[in-house]
């Protein structure tokens, strides 16, 4: 048996036909493009999103590193330099600390020295803007920006000198002073932006060179070190069973687990499912388009059968045109994806992200890697999408091809009316005739038009003043400085000013010492100190057991209630304006909020002591706070008590309730311009600062939804276009025997309209229901969201697709009108 090579044949006829539908490889043509430019804007922006969020959490932990023991010992530095899975191992080690009493915005500065390993794998990874080098000089210093600004360095050189006075020593409880105070001239050879935890409480790192400690009391049995290590794989378990058992000085710490919880994986499982909603459009219009071209074409390949053209071959005529689509598609979905992805990437990871990424984290992925899996995935999709279409074309016989016509006729609707059948009725039957198309088309706009409802429906409820609820309990706080006195004067003023209902304030007493006679504070303490990240004033306070100094803060009866009523205790106002009771509040790195605790502490006011009965839960660190705290809890008591006994103290934070947020707050900057250390933040600067951010969240969201509803409605009018057009030679006859354009044009729109009433009915019901189900799983994540139904946009997207409905069957009929009945008639002779 000789073979046949008739592959250049069933190219030339797929090349044919292809050039015969113009108008359907358009439509084929854009449904990849878009298809694959989606699904790569997609890929980069969730990779993207991760790999920024991973940034960030390095540069909030200020290193790159994802295993830190402290204090090693020799024999487990040999043990881990045996270990294959280690990539990195860097070492540092604290060596003393500067004095900051002359800068009281700086809680305390660390010198810290690091190998050139921990430097450059670890440490500069995570910190950005570095100007000059790394010390290399005993005299040389490298200073983080905020720090160098709060000592007024506004503008610093390299080679700045800077005196500064510091001691050897003495970094942690553990470790004793080394020398006393000195001063020493340092010389500046760079600087850094740090965006570590440190900074939240105003502790900062100041790194010097291997000289300046080589030769001094400091040395590696007298200062606290730490190993940090880059491993291949999830082996922080496995590392710490063979340097184990650890001393009391040594502490193992896995950072490659910070950060992580069980919605690490939202972003991944919301790429995925975009994705695949994207593949799922793609796939109904490509199939849509490739089913509706086959069946309208059916004759055509019947009539190959008769000539003898295999099953086989006839598959690889409708391949060949997918492929040639495909690769054209593709190709122009690749070249508008590169084109734009620069600036569509970075955006999309801030509209994601919200205000929870900062911008210096942001890292784009631009991976050749996406844009060939986007290809792939676009190539699958319109090869799935043809399946159907080419088994069609190649079981089809002749015989069948001259009937075809893509509608289940094993079933005929006999009912009649008394005036025959009417033209709403002829309607019906006419958009279920076809009843897969029918469900597809559907299906499409269902899917669009869900999307955009979904989408707005979650930003609805994620209105950014609920956010600012969670944000601020107050419409404007006033946190003053310690250095800044206000008195009643300024109060009254603030009181007096325009749309102010209500005003508070609290008092602060600086460094007030009590004891803590019962050991209450005992767990509390331990666990402060386990941090790590324990301020040197409060160390140096840590002296004498139970005897600890703390800041002490005077309430009124607004703050008092909402203190009782953050921990359901039910307390008498009266008791705590008579100094019978008082309140403790957790630091932000001790997270004690509503620990139990039980007992009395005797704090000792104007040389003289008071016993407080403590309320028996502790208070959110950030009650009426920053969350600032010495080693022990903040102590809040009545500010009537204070006056009675004579230690006001000083007002350190005013907050105010309005009726015009913004007038007000032009009114309180119009009374307090002339002082300085005073910060206002209002809500309707908030509300102003989340609505930008939501502004990309919205954009993007509403982008990707109305192209895929536009992919809906592309699916619709080319159904109808191909319907009306097919059924040109039927609507001749209607038209033979009576009936007149104006009925046929009724019909028409009929069948338009009944797509969008089942459209609107699906979204009311199904959609609304995937809805309610994704606005909770968004409620996980965004517990301040409340649930907003969007009428609005559910009524404009309706309202467009209604028109369409309506006008597309109606424009195609008229273009075909033009030709006459006889013409019509013999179409298909």
């Amino acid at each position: 048996m000789f073979y046949n090579d008739t592959r250049k044949q069933i190219k030339g006829l797929a090349n044919k036909i292809m050039s015969g539908n113009r108008r359907r490889n358009v439509f084929v043509i854009i449904a990849i493009a878009m298809t694959t430019f989606l699904i790569s804007a997609i890929l980069c922006t969730g990779s993207g999103y991760l790999k920024s969020a991973d940034k960030q959490q390095k540069m909030l932990n200020g290193t790159a590193a994802e295993i830190i023991l402290t204090n090693p010992t020799e024999q487990q530095i040999q043990a881990l330099q045996q270990d294959k899975n280690i990539v990195y191992m860097g070492i540092s080690r604290q060596i003393g600390f500067i004095d900051t009493a002359a800068y009281p915005r700086i809680n305390s500065i660390l010198l810290r020295w690091c190998d050139t390993v921990e430097w450059e794998r670890h440490i500069s990874p995570t910190i950005v803007n570095i100007n000059g080098h790394y010390p290399a000089s005993e005299s040389e210093i490298m200073l983080p920006t905020w720090v160098l600004d709060r000592m007024g360095i506004v503008h610093p050189t390299l080679g700045q000198t800077i005196t500064l006075s510091f001691r050897y020593g003495y970094t942690d409880i553990h470790w004793q002073p080394l020398s006393n105070p000195k001063d020493f001239s340092f010389t500046l050879c760079g600087w850094y932006d740090d965006y570590s935890g440190n900074k939240m409480y105003d502790n900062a790192i100041a790194y010097i060179a291997t000289d300046f400690w080589k030769n001094s009391v400091a040395n590696e049995a007298n200062t606290k070190s730490a190993l940090s290590l880059t491993v291949s794989g999830d082996d922080g378990n496995k590392i710490r069973s063979y340097i184990e058992p650890l001393n009391e000085l040594q502490e193992f710490t896995d950072l490659s687990k910070a950060g992580s919880s069980k919605n690490s994986f939202s972003p991944v499982v919301a790429t995925i499912g975009l994705i695949v909603t994207i593949m799922f459009c793609g796939y109904l219009l490509i199939y849509n388009v490739l089913y509706i071209s086959v069946t309208k074409d059916i004759r055509m390949y019947g009539q190959l059968k008769t000539l003898g053209t295999s099953e086989r071959q006839m598959k690889k005529i409708v391949y060949r045109q997918v492929w040639v689509l495909s690769f054209g598609g593709i190709l122009l979905g690749l070249i508008l994806s590169v084109a734009t992805v620069f600036l569509i990437v970075p955006f999309g990871i801030r509209a994601l992200s919200g205000d929870m990424i900062m911008d210096s984290a942001i890292s784009p992925l631009y991976s050749p890697l996406i844009f060939i899996g986007a290809g792939l995935f676009s190539f699958v999709t319109a090869l799935i999408s043809s399946m159907k279409p080419s088994k069609i074309a190649s079981l089809v016989s002749p015989i069948e091809a001259l009937r075809f016509s893509g509608v289940n006729t094993s079933k005929k609707n006999s009912s009649r009316t008394s005036r025959g059948n009417k033209v709403f009725k002829m309607a019906i039957s006419n958009v279920f005739r076809n009843k897969k198309g029918t469900i597809l088309v559907l299906a499409s706009l269902f899917l669009g038009i869900s999307l955009f409802v979904i989408v707005n429906g979650i930003l609805a409820g994620l209105d950014a003043s609920y956010l600012a609820d969670e944000y601020m309990d107050d419409d404007i706080v006033i946190e003053v400085s310690q250095q800044t006195n206000l008195d009643d004067n300024i109060l009254a003023g603030l009181q007096a000013a325009p749309d102010v209902r209500e005003i508070s304030y609290t008092t602060k007493l600086y460094e007030q010492w009590f004891i803590d006679a019962d050991n209450i504070l005992e767990n509390y303490i331990n666990d402060f100190c386990g941090t790590g990240t324990v301020p040197q004033e409060a160390i140096e306070q840590y002296a004498d057991g139970n005897k600890y100094q703390t800041y002490v803060f005077g309430i009124g009866e607004q703050d008092f209630n909402k203190a009782a009523s953050l921990i359901s205790s039910p307390l008498a106002y009266e008791d705590f304006c008579n100094g019978a009771i008082a309140f403790l509040a957790s630091a932000t790195i001790v997270p004690y909020e509503g620990t139990a605790i039980s007992g009395t502490v005797q704090l000792s006011l104007n040389g003289e002591n008071y016993t407080l009965n403590i309320a028996p839960y502790y208070l959110p660190a950030t009650f009426r706070e920053d969350g600032k705290t010495l080693i022990a809890p903040n102590i809040y008591v009545s500010q009537k008590w204070l006056e009675q006994i004579g230690v006001a103290g000083k007002i350190n934070r005013i907050t105010l309730q309005t009726d015009s947020s913004e007038q007000a707050l032009d009114a309180v900057n119009a009374i307090l311009e002339n002082y300085s250390g005073i910060t206002i933040t209002s809500k309707v600067e908030k509300i102003n600062e989340l609505k930008a951010s939501f502004s990309g969240i919205t954009f993007l969201g509403n982008a990707i939804s109305v192209i895929l509803l536009g992919i809906g409605l592309m699916n619709f009018i080319n159904m109808m276009y191909v319907s009306v057009n097919s059924r040109s030679k039927e609507l001749a006859v209607l038209e033979s025997i009576g009936m007149t354009k104006k009925q046929i044009c009724k019909m028409l729109q009929i069948e338009g309209n009944t797509y969008a009433i089942i459209t609107a009915i699906l979204i009311f019901t199904l959609g609304s229901a995937v809805l309610y189900g994704a606005f909770q799983v968004v409620k996980v994540q965004a517990s301040y969201a409340i649930f907003t139904y969007p009428f609005y946009q559910i009524a404009i997207s309706l309202a467009i697709v209604i028109i369409i409905c309506n006008l597309v069957p109606i424009l195609v009929y008229k273009t075909e009108d033009n030709h006459s009945i006889i013409e019509r008639l013999r179409v298909n002779e």
